[in-house]
């Protein structure tokens, strides 16, 4: 065996090691709707018209998918790293300060683009501090 064979077997171990290490705890990200979804037209409303508005925007828009924002490709790239049948590297939390009434339209979007996000708090406003881990 050469210095290259063995090399190229510390460096598989190396790597199995860490797979195994991800996959009994995963890469945990929390990213917002804003971050994932073009929601500029939203917080326009929330902003000027209040939180009346903006619910009453949302209700009626649940099959509107929702256009993709500045962290969407970012997102998508990280969970096409998890294997299809097998526990995830990468999990993603959504959090959002948004009114629940996103949150169907957000994960309809997510349904729409293949997107594995399956956890998510909507705080209808409230501090996100402590839903986030330091």
């Amino acid at each position: 065996m050469t210095d290259a064979d063995d090399v190229i077997k510390a460096n598989d171990a190396a790597v199995r090691s860490a797979s195994e290490a991800l996959r009994s705890n995963p890469l945990r990200i929390g990213i917002s709707t804003r971050a994932l979804f073009n929601l500029e037209e939203e917080h326009r409303v929330f902003e000027e018209e209040g939180v009346e508005a903006y619910s009453e925007m949302q209700l009626g828009r649940e099959e509107v998918v929702l256009e993709k924002g500045a962290g969407f490709e970012v997102i998508k790239r990280l969970l096409a790293l998890n294997e299809h049948g097998e526990p995830p590297y990468v999990q993603v939390i959504l959090l959002s300060q948004n009114s629940p009434d996103l949150s169907l339209l957000a994960f309809k979007s997510f349904e729409h683009y293949g997107l594995a996000v399956k956890t998510g708090s909507f705080t209808g406003g409230r501090s996100l501090a402590p839903y986030v881990l330091a």
